[in-house]
């Protein structure tokens, strides 16, 4: 069997276009394993493995790069397989969650005082829990651990 289906992570070989502070971003072609993955439809709507414009099956990510890389470069990146559960969970399955949860508190709330409006007032109040939520984790940011890394400098495309 091969090994690599059973790694704890994704690799592929890319190179640096840009440096920004302690970050890189990185372009390659999309790895031919791509095209069998089941998760393939929700990279680019993770925001994790953009389309560069008019390059077909070309990505540009932006990585973080603790091995010192340079512009040029030719580079490992890693991406946990992990990733797409964690993202999935926080982007759908917290959602969701919110949105019940909040709904059945509110509508529990409304139908003890005997409003008419209860199902009304729940699903608003669900909705609005959703697009809080939503502000808050794009305030905040990907969470350690949600980003790509270099994990090897293997040389420079510069000569």
């Amino acid at each position: 069997m091969d090994e690599a289906l059973y790694s704890a992570c994704m690799r592929q070989t890319s190179f640096v276009t840009e440096i920004d502070g302690h970050e890189a971003i990185v372009m390659s072609e999309r790895a031919s394993s791509c095209g069998s993955c089941a998760g393939k439809a929700s990279c680019h709507t993770l925001g994790s493995w953009k389309e560069a414009s008019g390059k077909g099956r070309v990505f540009k990510l932006k990585v973080h790069n603790d091995m010192g890389a340079q512009v040029g470069d030719t580079v490992v990146i890693e991406v946990a397989d992990s990733l797409l559960l964690k993202t999935a969970f926080r982007l759908y399955g917290v959602p969701m969650l919110v949105f019940v949860g909040l709904g059945s508190v509110v509508w529990q709330a409304m139908m003890l005082w005997n409003h008419n409006t209860a199902d009304a007032a729940a699903a608003l109040s669900g909705i609005l829990g959703v697009i809080v939520y939503y502000i808050w984790i794009w305030k905040q940011g990907a969470p350690e651990g949600f980003d790509a890394r270099i994990v090897a400098v293997e040389g420079s495309r510069k000569s």
